[in-house]
């Protein structure tokens, strides 16, 4: 085995720490934002960022935010 090959070793192990940590920090921030299975599936899938899946419920929305056909 070569310089060459250890060197190469040494950077698949490190690009697979630094995917693991990803993956961590990702289901993290998933956690921290209350996702359901499904929801954390489609993250996980990059089907959606996690911001994707934010309650709208808890914010104070104006009559103004909602469209309607009498704004015309």
């Amino acid at each position: 085995m070569g310089l060459f090959d250890f060197l190469l070793g040494l950077d698949k192990i490190r690009s697979e720490n630094e995917k693991k940590e990803k993956e961590k920090k990702l289901e993290q921030e998933m956690d921290w934002h209350n996702l359901d299975d499904y929801e954390k599936e489609e993250v996980r899938n990059g089907n959606y960022d996690v911001y994707n899946f934010e309650d709208s419920i808890d914010e104070d929305l104006d009559d103004d935010d909602y469209y309607s056909e009498d704004d015309k």
